[in-house]
């Protein structure tokens, strides 16, 4: 995995104070897809880390050989580098970054976490037929970001048959481990999701263990909820969510808030 990034696709850090965010894209994307949602996340006084996923930001083929424990390992080491950082740390992951991000919150102490179209079970067709065809065909391309496709995002237009199969194991794993989540979760989809069943949604919610647990399924939508049209409301949802967690630490003057766009 020696190829270099893909321009765009480049892990990015926004620095701030005593709060800071792991910023988690997802399967076959980039940081690009979350970096506006990052800008404004900072912008609310949040510090943000968003490392590239293995095998993701360079060439399709380096999925080829990762697995499971690749992309496990890899957001831990995130998480480390980022609670090296603040004293209190969220993670709001997009797609399958919010399946890592509930990994992590089975197996580590978080302030809080946001999944935003996150997948912890595909549809049927995609359930049975990727794993049948990564027997045979497992180098084959197919089409996985149509975002991608049409610009909107810098990511792989197609992937390996086999790095999809490694996928569900990633999100087959996550799903038993749901009960093991305590930490205050904001489950976030959309009924227009074509790629993630929204139905995933209410399950996340009903299946984590936390005692602090809120849903939020938009009409219409799209998967990539961190795009406009609906970037805003998905960036105020956080935001609230995120200063609710940080209200005992606030003190009676006014939360920093700055400026800019990076």
């Amino acid at each position: 995995m020696n190829a270099a990034f893909m321009p765009g696709a480049e892990p990015f850090e926004l620095t701030g104070d005593d709060a800071g965010i792991l910023l988690l894209h997802g399967f076959s994307g980039s940081c690009s897809e979350v970096r506006a949602l990052g800008v404004g996340l900072w912008e609310a006084g949040y510090g943000i880390y968003a490392p590239v996923l293995a095998g993701h930001g360079t060439i399709p083929t380096d999925l080829e050989r990762v697995a499971p424990a690749d992309f496990f390992a890899g957001v831990t080491e995130s998480l480390r580098e980022v609670r090296r950082r603040y004293a209190r740390v969220y993670v709001v992951g997009l797609s399958m970054g919010g399946t890592l991000g509930l990994h992590l919150a089975a197996h580590h102490a978080l302030d809080g976490l946001v999944t935003v179209s996150a997948p912890v079970f595909m549809s049927p067709f995609v359930s049975m037929t990727v794993p049948l065809a990564s027997r045979f065909i497992p180098h084959r391309h197919v089409i996985s970001n149509y975002s991608a496709w049409r610009g909107e995002v810098v990511g792989y237009r197609t992937t390996p048959i086999a790095s999809l199969r490694v996928f569900l194991e990633v999100i087959g794993t996550v799903r038993a481990e749901l009960p093991s989540v305590t930490t205050p979760v904001l489950v976030l989809h959309s009924t227009g999701d074509r790629t993630v069943p929204a139905s995933n949604a209410p399950y996340i919610a009903a299946k984590v263990s936390s005692a602090q647990k809120a849903i939020r399924v938009y009409q219409g939508g799209r998967h990539l909820l961190t795009l406009p049209p609906h970037l805003d409301a998905v960036q105020a949802d956080v935001v609230r969510f995120l200063h609710a967690r940080e209200a005992p630490y606030v003190t009676a003057r006014q939360r920093p808030v700055r400026g800019g766009s990076r």
